[in-house]
């Protein structure tokens, strides 16, 4: 009797155990490849701004100064990244005789911001809409691989006397998260997107 009862006990584990392993493997070979799949890629593209020079940090009215901006992408390839700049104390940089782009080696042609564009504000695209309170040029690589390094050289005259302003940032698309932008702390710019702030004194 005793014999039975273990007989049994031993082919009840064994069907335990084999109905265990199918399911494992069912679950390896099948659901979980088949389950990730179907889940879409998300992109962690960290855009960092590396490295911004200014030619000086003080000019007289009616002469120029150089700014030179460099970025690079520290995560997965991003499908676009754009580096902003943007000029608080200008109206218009459509004259030629304020901005010139002295150089770049970005995959896409520089985009002007005009005021009175509309805009996308918080990260969020086009899906949340502002208004420009000042004009901005935008330089982009679509896709921006990892590591890969892109710089913009820009040429300036101010045009009246005080404190000149330009403000940078860096904003990967997808955004997904905080690491989708750069800087990430600070003060923000007309968009509600955090930027980093350089100034050149103008002198009369």
């Amino acid at each position: 009797m005793d014999f039975i009862r273990s007989r049994k006990g031993t082919i009840l584990l064994g069907v335990l155990i084999a109905a265990s392993l199918t399911i494992y493997f069912s679950f390896s070979l099948y659901f979980f490849p088949v389950f990730y799949m179907s889940k879409p890629f998300v992109s962690k593209a960290v855009p960092v701004i590396t490295n911004v020079k200014l030619s000086t940090s003080e000019v007289p009215l009616g002469n120029s100064f150089n700014i030179s901006v460099t970025s690079n992408n520290q995560g997965d390839t991003a499908d676009i990244q754009i580096v902003s700049i943007s000029f608080p104390n200008l109206t218009s940089i459509s004259n030629n005789d304020i901005i010139t782009i002295k150089n770049h080696n970005f995959l896409q042609k520089p985009e002007f911001v005009k005021t009175g564009d509309k805009i996308g504000s918080k990260y969020s695209g086009l899906s949340k809409v502002t208004t420009a309170k000042y004009p901005s040029i935008e330089f982009s690589s679509r896709p921006w691989k990892t590591d890969a390094i892109y710089q913009a050289e820009i040429e300036i005259k101010p045009p009246a006397v005080g404190r000149f302003v330009i403000l940078i940032k860096a904003v990967s698309l997808p955004h997904n998260n905080e690491i989708s932008h750069y800087p990430h702390t600070g003060i923000k710019d007309h968009q509600e997107e955090f930027v980093e702030a350089y100034y050149v004194n103008v002198k009369d």
